[in-house]
This record gives structure tokens, sequence and C-alpha cells, in this order.
């Protein structure tokens, strides 16, 4: 019997895991909990009368001036733990200059010659590629950028209207090795319980971080993260699929949708409702109509009270979401503070001693207002079930009262550090980047992006490109949030097929959200779409659920490494010129190579040309095998995209019976062990949901795998740590997509029969999928698993065989739509458009089936051309079967 249809459908997965070094567990450091150390090792802090330098690592210095002599050891908004391991450095004292060396920089100061400048500071490299000799005010050509606040209005990266291309500004990382990070004019944090922002007391003083790194990107990413706090985790139920709509729900309408979720058997994990869950009354697109409040706002822009006319019974409408296993997050736009037509203002007004009855401004530095804006209105709505926020604000860019303070970088602060000292759940929120710093504070919400191909060819490498400034959980609005104002009205719908693409891409991607402005058109359920982009729509949202131990696994290692689960191919190969220039390539982890397709499909396919890296990669689509160090130019229908999987991986992936990344409880793993050879990598998994992670509460398990032509052996270790929730035990199941059929299978030890049916403790093999699958009965934590799989000697090369099935399946079905529907087709046609059945039914015949398939294929169109079929249909089917060949 075969696997469920969701199991084989999307068995093309082709994904790994985290290459991760397999070591001892990492302990829990005095770091492990969200505080500050500003103040530095005495040991790395060499002061000299006006001047202090902090050998922060070996290829990071900081390096104060102040006329004053007064330095600064409060945690500042980017550099919050200066409290390093002391690396080994020297300082001598020759000619009046001061020199400090490490292994990889040499820094010359001439003491008393006062600020910093060309004159008196220099810095060289030390057995670094790409050699350098940096002093102050030098111009850094080669950075390779950072990320943006908003996409907002951005046709790919073009702003409707003004025609400005985006401006991603600096990243840490640049091909000339070095980066200057001027820290001296970003705010303080003071020493209370509640951290708060202070101002410096010296405009003048200098405070600069001077990173030099050669092509070491990895070391110095790692280095920033250790020294400006490390990129979080989010819960895990955050990499699953979130349904978003700037629509006016009611209560009646989301319980449909969520039931046609359920019903169409489509995975969900986050419902984000939209400004419309409170009163909006005066708010309009007509400017007839629309008002602006005290503050200069659009009226019902900012509001705190649920409207009762869409939600009459808000606690038990989330009660019921919550019963559905959903989190849910509201919008909020706080710009005009809190007004008195709010059922939560008088309470308000009483903790900020206001009895005038006025609207009452925001302001986000004021410790006060912030801290009653959650006592009184934000936290009892979090109360009822809200579990996390969406901060929506685009208002005035900088605080009224500290001039400077970035209100977005501020409020993704408070909002995150709150949530962290309220709950025991992890802290979560969803809002745009404010700068460097920021990227402790997750998720981004990207804005409003225009829909088009080129947002989705130009998202890949903004995301990718937030890595460089360690911000590495982009939420975009896929599919696209709005039309062009250009648009014309008979154009004003989605294309199913740049929604599938976009789809495919947020699979690929952090954070997969669908979202679109208020537009009757725009309507992006699944089930509303016809049948195949149902079904590549279905597939992929399945397959980013199968993805999420590897995706999880991954988000560890940003968490330990600085190194984001989506990031640009130069991290890995620094010295190929090609990695800088594939903007529309990325790593996707360790061991995903992912080419989103972003261009129209011509004649059922789109043709995407990816530069492999040196090694080898397997094509998840093909199943074959190629060297790097090459472009290949491939086609791919609606429901493939373009993945190349390090050759030999090995991928840690839920079974598809996991629709909720809430119930993930890795008590089941599938590993996919892909050919052409090794693995020694490692799964991650913890409770999910709570700040433990951060605390040494959770587990790895050591994988090692080899596998070519002949053989696959896996090994799985114990696992080793601890949290609490932690399943006893584990089953696995494992599979070997692309082999052949295999001679013997041994788990440990015992040798495995074959079995036509999913069951523990036997094999079976999938002819449609070209897969071997062991099941394997639960071990227990502490219990090792080794399986061991022989292939025969002379056994059937299936390399690419299984793109040649589906394409053969495809040609023979349109083949039938155009075929005289009286007539039967030739034998042969039928027959090998069935290959995936006919090993089903006889797997022992494997070589035999595919010999006769391989000759039926090369007939195909001479048996067309020979029947009685319209001279444009045998034209046709034989450029069909012609492309495959060339395939």
């Amino acid at each position: 019997m075969k696997p469920p249809i969701c199991f084989r459908a999307a068995a093309w997965l082709m994904a790994s895991a985290v290459a991760l070094p397999v070591a001892a567990l990492p302990v829990a450091t005095r770091d492990a909990a969200p505080v500050m150390h500003g103040k530095a090792n005495p040991g790395a802090v060499v002061e000299r009368g006006d001047v202090r330098f902090t050998v922060l690592t070996p290829r990071m210095i900081r390096m104060e001036w102040s006329p004053d002599k007064h330095f600064v050891d409060a945690p500042s908004q980017v550099f919050i733990d200066r409290d390093q391991p002391v690396p080994k450095f020297t300082t001598a004292t020759r000619n009046g200059e001061i020199h400090i060396d490490t292994a990889s920089l040499s820094l010359t100061y001439t003491l008393g010659s006062g600020r910093f400048s060309e004159k008196n500071l220099t810095i060289h490299s030390k057995d670094l590629k790409t050699a350098f000799n940096w002093h102050p005010g030098q111009i850094e050509s080669g950075n390779l950028k950072g990320t943006a606040r908003t996409l907002d209005r951005y046709r790919g990266d073009v702003q409707l209207g003004s025609g400005k291309h985006l401006d991603l500004g600096q990243g840490l990382l640049s091909q000339q090795g070095w980066h200057l990070v001027d820290d001296s004019k970003s705010f303080l944090f003071d020493d209370s319980a509640w951290r708060w922002v202070e101002k410096r007391r010296c405009a003048d003083c200098q405070d600069l971080y001077f990173l030099g790194y050669g092509h070491q990107y990895e070391k110095i990413l790692g280095d920033y993260a250790n020294v400006a706090g490390r990129e979080p985790m989010p819960p895990r139920f955050a990499f699953g699929y979130w349904w978003s709509r700037y629509w006016n729900y009611s209560d009646s309408e989301i319980r449909d949708l969520v039931e046609n979720f359920e019903r169409y058997g489509i995975p969900l994990d986050v419902l984000v409702i939209d400004m419309d869950w409170h009163r909006t009354d005066g708010l309009s697109e007509d400017s007839r109509y629309a008002k602006e409040d005290t503050f200069g706002q659009p009226v019902g822009w900012t509001g705190y009270t649920w409207n009762r006319s869409l939600f009459p019974a808000p606690s038990q409408f989330l009660a019921w979401l919550h019963g559905q296993k959903l989190k849910v997050t509201l919008n909020l736009h706080p710009a005009s503070g809190v007004t008195p037509s709010e059922a939560q203002y008088p309470a308000f007004a009483k903790a900020m001693d206001v009895h005038d009855g006025k609207a009452i401004g925001i302001e986000t530095a004021d410790k006060r207002f912030m801290g009653s804006l959650f006592d009184t209105v934000l936290d009892p709505l979090r109360a009822e079930g809200i579990n996390f926020w969406w901060l929506d604000w685009q208002q005035w860019p900088d605080s009224k009262t500290l001039p400077g303070l970035s209100n977005t970088w501020w409020l993704n602060y408070v909002f995150y550090t709150h949530m962290q000292r309220a709950d025991k759940e992890r802290a979560l929120i969803y809002h745009r980047w404010g700068g460097l710093g920021n990227h402790r504070y997750q998720v981004g919400f990207s804005g409003d992006s225009v829909i088009s191909w080129q947002s989705l060819a130009y998202q890949p490498y903004f995301t990718a490109t937030a890595s460089n400034v360690l911000y590495g959980y982009w939420s975009h609005d896929i599919g696209g949030h709005m039309f062009a104002d250009d648009t014309p009205e008979n154009e004003r719908h989605i294309d199913p097929e740049l929604y599938v693409r976009w789809m495919q891409f947020g699979a690929f991607s952090p954070i997969l959200r669908t979202h679109s402005s208020k537009e009757a058109a725009l309507r992006k359920e699944p089930w509303g779409f016809p049948p195949e982009v149902f079904a590549a729509l279905r597939q992929i949202i399945d397959l980013r659920y199968a993805m999420a131990p590897y995706i999880y696994t991954a988000s560890r290692e940003a968490y330990d490494s600085g190194i984001s689960l989506m990031r640009p191919l130069y991290y890995a190969w620094p010295d190929e010129a090609k990695a800088y220039d594939a903007d529309n390539e990325y790593m996707f982890g360790d061991d995903l190579l992912v080419a989103p397709v972003a261009q129209p499909m011509k004649d059922g396919a789109a043709t995407v040309a990816t530069w492999l890296p040196p090694g080898r990669w397997y094509d998840r689509n093909r199943g074959d095998v190629l060297d790097g160090g090459q472009t290949v130019t491939r086609d791919y229908t609606l429901d493939e995209v373009p993945v190349f999987v390090r050759a030999g991986a090995v991928v840690p992936m839920n079974p598809f019976s996991v629709k909720k990344l809430q119930d993930m409880d890795n008590s089941a793993v599938v590993l996919r062990q892909f050919p052409g050879g090794n693995a020694h990598t490692r799964l991650y998994t913890d409770a999910g949901n709570s700040e433990g992670y951060r605390r040494g509460e959770y587990a790895f398990t050591a994988i090692d795998g080899q596998r070519d032509a002949h053989a696959a052996t896996l090994t799985v270790g114990p696992r080793q740590g601890r949290y609490p929730g932690m399943p006893q035990g584990t089953q696995f199941t494992v599979e070997l997509p692309d082999a052949t059929l295999p001679q013997s299978v041994v788990v440990n030890g015992k040798r495995y029969a074959r079995s036509d049916d999913a069951r523990t403790g036997y094999w079976q093999y999938d002819g449609d999928t070209l897969t071997a699958r062991i099941s394997v009965p639960a071990l227990s934590a502490g219990q090792p698993l080794k399986v061991v799989v022989r292939f025969a000697d002379d056994a059937v090369d299936i390399a690419g065989l299984r793109y040649r099935m589906k394409r053969v399946g495809a040609a023979v079905e349109w083949l039938k739509y155009h075929w005289d529907s009286q007539s039967p087709l030739p034998d042969d046609v039928s027959l090998a458009a069935q290959l995936g059945r006919l090993i089903d039914y006889q797997p022992e015949q494997l070589p035999v089936l595919v010999k006769a398939f391989n000759t039926r294929l090369a007939k195909l169109s001479a048996e067309v051309d020979r029947s009685h079929a319209d001279t444009q249909v045998k034209a046709h089917f034989a450029g069909m079967i012609k492309a495959i060949d060339k395939g």
C-alpha cells in the first residue's frame, strides 16, 4: 500500500540539514539571558590620555577619543556586550606612537594628536585575503549593502512616483575587507531594570568600531553578533504559514476562512488581523470623506477598542481561534496616542495623571507613557488572547523629545523587551527595520510592495542582503500588496502564475506570510484558484511545513553564529567573482541553493540560469548530481522551484501529518539522504516557544551520512541535551530519493525486509518518486541509529529519470486532450506515461522497466507521427519530447 497522497505529493522535497559542527553542546553562558554588559574586560582595554582602544576580537577594535578623558562604558543602541573573552594582542609605544597588534590587524596611532584622522591613525591587515591599509575618511567603495526600512510603494527597487532606487545603506561586509561603524551619535542605555534610552554626554567625542576581516565574512558576522547581540530565534510557529489580508473581516467570516483551511487540508499557524479589528470611523481613501485627528493623522488609523459590530465578543472569538491552534496578531498604528474615544482612555489618563479629557499624544521615549500604554491598553488585550503585535509604524521618523532617536528603532526595542519581561513565551514582534542593532528584535515587515514580476525578482536579493546586518527575518507581503496606480482597471486582478512563483519564494524565505491591500480583486485563498494552481500552492505550503526541522535548526545556527537562515553566496565562496553577481540566488541554510523563478513561463515552463558554486550539487527537480563551478540553464514548470542541494546532504523533515508547527515535537522525523557525497550535520530541537533556548534548554542530535551509487550509510547519534516537554524517543524514517532498488537494508544490525505497506521495521520503494523509504521503530533518546543500504553493483542508472517520467506524463496528458477521443493512444505511448505505477506493481523488475521506458521514449514521436493525429498536434508533441531529450 502506498503512503498517503499528501506524503507522496511532496516527496519531491529536496532539502537538507544545516551543517553545523557536531561538537560538545554550547553551555549556558552569562550572556544567555537577554542582558547587557557594556563594560569591556579590563584586559582588553588600552587607555592613553584622551584615547582608549578596546580589542574586542582579533578582527574588531573599538577606538574612542574624548577630550575630557571620560569614556563610555554604557551599552549603546548597537553594541550591548563588550565584555568579550580577551583575544591575544600586543601593545608597544615607539617614537610617540602606540602600536596594537592582533592576529589579523595592526593599529598605529600618534599619541597626543587629538581626534582620529587620516594623519594620526592607520590600521593595516595581517595575513588576510584582500589586504588593506585603512585610515579615517577612506571611502568604502566595495560595501555589499545592508537593508532598508520598507518596500512601501516599490516596484522592484524603484519607488512609484519619485522613480528613486531603494537605498540599502551600508552593511557590515565589504569586498575591500573592512568596515567602520561610527557609533558616536547613537544613544545609550541606562542601568534601570528595564533599560531605557539616554543621550551621550559628549557630542564631539568619537566612538568608532573598526571591523577588519578580509574575506572572513562569516567570522566577522559572528564577532559582530557577540558584541552587538545575537539574532534571536522566533518561536517555532512563526516558521509556519501566516494568513493576512487587509479586509474588514467579521468574526463569522474569519471562522469560515479558518474552517476552509481545515477543509482543504492547508496548514496554517498564524492569523493576522489588520486594522479593522478596531473602530476605523473617519478613515477613507477619498479625500472628501477622510478626516484628520488632533495629531494630524487620519482618523481611524490609530485604535485600541474592538469594533463590536464585527467582533461582538472578542474574548470568545479569540478563545475559538486558540482552540483551532492558531496564534493571533493585531495591527497597531500608535501614532495618535490614546484618544478619549477609546474604551481604555480613563485608565490610561489616570495612569498619566491627565485630567483635561483631551487626547494624549504618543512619545515613544517617555517611559511613563509606554509603560502605561502596556499596563492599561495593550496588556489587557494580550490577556484576552493576542499573542504578539504587528507594529505598523510609518509616521514621523524621530522622537520629539530625543531628536535623532528613530521611533522605528526604539519601538522595536520597547515592544520586544516588554514581551520578554512580561511573558514566559518567546518574544516576537512584527515591525520595520530601524537601523543597526535592530536585528535583536525580529520579525521585519517590509511593507506595501507593488504587485509585479519586478518586485518578486528583487525580493530574494533584498532579503539575502539584509543578513549583512544580521536582519535575518524579513516578512514580505507574499504575492505583493497593491497594484501600481497606473495599472489599467482590466489588469487589476491576481496573476495566478505570479502568485505561485511568489509563494515558492515565500516557502524558501524566512517568513511565509501572504497579504494584500483592501481591494476586492485581491483574493489569495488557495481554494479560489484553478485546480493546477491550487495544487501548486498546496504543494509549496506542504513543503514549507515539511522543511520546518531544517529551517528551525538553521535558525538556531543564526543565533549561535550570526549567519542568517537566508544569505548571499559570497559568504561561503568569497573568492568566487560570480558569487557577488548572483543576485537572484541565495543559500537557504547551509545546504540549499535557491534561485526562485521570477519571470513568466513560455510554452509551459520558465527557463532559469543558475550558477553552481564549486562542489557537487543535486538538482531537486531532475534527480541528477552536477559538478559546480558552472552555470546551468534548466526549465521549470509551475510546480517546480530551482533548488540545488549539496550532494550527499541529509535533511531533517517533518512527516506530512504535521499541519501545525505548535504540534511539532520531533517525536517523528524524516531524514532525507541525497546522493553524491558525505554529510556531517545535526538536528536542533527545543520547546518551541520559550526563552529557555538562551539558557541551555535545548538538544542536538548528530547525523552523519555517506551515499554513492553502491551504498548509503546513515548514522544518528544519541540526543544530547534536555528541555521541558522533550519526547522520550524519536521515530525516524530514512528516505533515499532517486535511488535504485536496494539489494539489502540493515538497521542497527538487523536486516529489514521489503513491504508494500508504510510500516515500521520494513522498507518500501516508491516508484513515482524513485525513493527507498526505511521506517524505523521509535528509539529512545540515548539510543543510536545506523542504517546501511547496499545497491547492486550493476544497478540501473536512474539519474534524471524522475524528470523524464514527469515530462513524458505531461506530454501524454496534453496529447490526450488533443487526440481523437474515439481512438485509443498507441500502447507504448500510454505505457510510457505510467513508469512509476509499473515500478510500484513490480519493483523487483526496476531495471527491465527502466530499459523499456527508455526504449519507448526514443520512439514516442515516431509512434504519434504514424497516427492519424492532426499535423499540428504531431509537431507540438514532437517538440515536447525533443525538449525532454535536451533536458
